[in-house]
């Protein structure tokens, strides 16, 4: 894939779509209907963007390098490609310090981690958190979440993060566990004022598809 016009980039707020229309949001997505990719295709995107979480513009660079690098046909699975992203983007040398805060929660340690520095040097895919069960580099009995969010979204990373990796201890594969901690989180952000397209009474059924991206636009990227 050929870099990234930054001109197509649109800033969103990453914290609202994920409480209103795809906890699955990131940091950097475009347009996409495919079946076979991972996370939900995202349909909503228009064709020709690009959304970036609004609190991860500082690094529209590292994200748009990244997608900008070409799966080698000789790579045959995520995992082998995964480390080939890792070998092409993170740095070399010691590891800054990127343990910003720690407390205990059910049996495991929770730490606010700077994403910034673990993308840098450790996985450049890391996004709003993780354990050990999916990231070898996280110590065991971790959950590691990214300082960056919102804080009012941290505790549901935190309940996200905590029964995926619970549900992984007792042998569930990470996408059937990933399935029970969205639909967990959903309800939890629900509790919260949350709310999706499907739900009784969603206030926005009442919008054009155009009217709800407004709401998440923040504005168009600075190197427009």
């Amino acid at each position: 894939m050929p870099r990234i016009d930054p001109s197509l980039v649109r800033l969103v707020d990453a914290f609202k779509i994920r409480q209103t229309l795809d906890p699955d949001f990131s940091a950097l997505h475009c347009h996409s209907t495919a079946i076979h990719k991972y996370y939900t295709p995202k349909y909503y995107i228009p064709q020709g963007e690009w959304w970036l979480d609004v609190r991860l513009k500082d690094e529209m660079d590292f994200f748009l390098k990244s997608e900008a690098i070409v799966h080698p046909k000789t790579i045959k699975t995520s995992a082998d490609f995964h480390e080939y992203l890792k070998a092409k983007l993170c740095k070399k040398g010691p590891i800054p310090n990127f343990r910003v805060k720690t407390h205990w929660r059910l049996g495991s340690r929770i730490v606010l981690v700077d994403g910034k520095v673990v993308r840098q040097y450790l996985d450049p895919e890391f996004t709003q958190g993780g354990h050990e069960k999916v990231y070898r580099y996280v110590p065991k009995g971790e959950i590691w979440i990214e300082c960056a969010l919102h804080p009012k979204e941290i505790p549901f990373a935190i309940h996200h993060e905590t029964i995926e990796r619970k549900m992984m201890f007792k042998g569930k594969s990470y996408d059937i566990a990933h399935e029970y901690a969205t639909a967990a989180e959903k309800e939890m952000r629900r509790a919260y004022g949350g709310f999706y397209p499907l739900d009784d009474h969603y206030p926005w059924s009442k919008l054009t598809d155009d009217q709800i991206r407004e709401k998440y636009y923040v504005r168009r990227s600075p190197k427009k």
